[in-house]
């Protein structure tokens, strides 16, 4: 969780955020405590806040008897208070809790506001299921694991963890070849995501004849795979600021397996080299959230980690 603060503390100071984050993990412990943070962060700290009583930090939950987010409740009380200007003046955060339960009509509703958020405006969904939010929203939300951590799926994991362990020496070459392989990791994720999104829509005529929703599914898993790839490149370079910090000394790692290369590579860089990585990171994330072909900026990248 850690991690995961510092990475939002660090687009919050830069005034980036997402324009809406899905926080994946129960929605009444870790996925409500890091609602209640970045409120925090973007608010401050009040006992309102604590108390869910803020006015510019409204929360929203299913209703009724069936435990749903209506196509009426949306437009009735979610998006007019998010047409709404912070009372403070400053930023207005809406958490919409148990975001799964969003009726398709809600969720479609929803979707243009989503798209074009009125200023200093923020969403949070909190959801235990992201598997049943509309894809068009999760594709324009950054995906947030609160309930534990994600791992890359193998054989991924392992071929990006024997790229990173493999390498010994830097050079235009060899970072342009590192990139290829990195690329066609991800197209590797493109191409299994459509499979496994066709496979699926075989049981559903309707998303199976719907091109756009196909294409919003892909796009979706693909983005997951993808985030997944780059939170392994992050826990690579975290071990290897940690290792070069230890100076000899054990310290716990995200791949002990991988100890002896992480400490190799840790002494060929300074400290102050090491922690240019996360920054550079964030901006890769970014480029490739803006869909710009990997092949274009990741040689470019490969040059520029510390690794």
């Amino acid at each position: 969780m850690d991690a995961i603060r510092e990475s939002l503390s660090r687009a919050f100071q830069a005034g980036r955020p997402a324009q809406g984050y899905v926080i994946v993990g129960p929605v009444r412990r870790e996925g409500r405590v890091l609602a209640e943070w970045i409120g925090a962060q973007l608010l401050g700290e009040g006992p309102t806040l604590a108390e869910h009583a803020n006015p510019d930090m409204p929360w929203f939950e299913p209703e009724k008897v069936s435990r749903v987010i209506s196509v009426a409740m949306m437009r009735e009380r979610i998006l007019p208070v998010a047409q709404q200007s912070a009372l403070a003046g400053g930023w207005k955060v809406l958490v919409i809790v148990s975001a799964d339960r969003l009726r398709p009509e809600a969720a479609n509703a929803f979707l243009k506001t989503l798209e074009e958020p009125p200023p200093k405006t923020l969403f949070l969904l909190l959801t235990e299921a992201p598997e049943e939010l509309l894809p068009t929203i999760v594709s324009r939300c950054q995906v947030i694991h609160a309930g534990g951590a994600r791992r890359l799926d193998e054989p991924w994991r392992t071929q990006a963890l024997d790229l990173l362990a493999g390498i010994e020496e830097k050079g235009a070459l060899l970072d342009a070849a590192r990139a290829e392989t990195l690329c066609a990791l991800l197209a590797d994720m493109e191409a299994r995501a459509e499979r496994e999104v066709r496979a699926e829509a075989k049981a559903n005529v309707a998303v199976e004849a719907d091109a756009d929703t196909l294409k919003a599914l892909v796009g979706a898993k693909a983005k997951a795979w993808r985030n997944d790839l780059l939170l392994t490149l992050e826990q690579w370079m975290r071990d290897l600021a940690c290792l070069r910090v230890a100076a000899g000394a054990e310290v716990p790692l995200n791949f002990p397996e991988r100890r002896e290369a992480l400490a190799r590579r840790a002494q060929a860089h300074t400290q102050a080299h090491l922690n240019e990585n996360l920054p550079m990171l964030e901006a890769l994330a970014a480029q490739l959230d803006r869909n710009i072909p990997p092949a274009q900026i990741l040689p470019y990248w490969m040059d520029r980690f510390y690794l």
